[in-house]
């Protein structure tokens, strides 16, 4: 068992194995190394994240995870997207053309109209992308 430095509390928690890759090799791209610098970068990810979610606070904590079905989808077009497109991260700021987003959700629930039209609804109400044009999408 690591020795824990003064002021900090391990956290062990379950992520998708791409995602912990793809961060590691980010973090030894950027660091050189992987000791210390993981944590580092888990922490101002942490710190981004809450501040950025931080006027929600005061909904009830039921909120917070209230459409995983709509994350989930939208996890599976976001790696297709990566998979199909070569798109490096898609990650807050990201514009993404409506056509590739059409695109991945057939590709992931069904080419039906309706199928596509309900799940990029649901993404826009979810507060994962909103439209920037009539032909593109920014990730939120």
């Amino acid at each position: 068992m690591p020795k824990v430095p003064k002021d900090k509390e391990g956290l062990y928690v379950m992520i998708d194995r791409k995602l912990c890759e793809e961060l590691k090799r980010f973090v030894v791209l950027k660091y050189g190394k992987l000791h210390g610098a993981l944590s580092y970068e888990v922490e101002e990810a942490l710190r981004s994240w809450l501040a950025l979610h931080a006027q929600e606070a005061h909904k009830p904590a039921a909120k917070a995870n209230s459409q995983p079905k709509v994350l989930k989808v939208f996890s599976q077009a976001k790696e297709y997207l990566k998979e199909r497109y070569g798109y490096a991260a898609i990650v807050q700021g990201v514009v993404i053309p409506r056509v590739h987003l059409i695109e991945a959700i057939k590709a992931v629930r069904g080419c039906d109209p309706r199928t596509v039209s309900t799940w990029m609804k649901n993404f826009v109400e979810s507060k994962l992308i909103k439209p920037t044009s009539s032909e593109a999408y920014e990730v939120l």
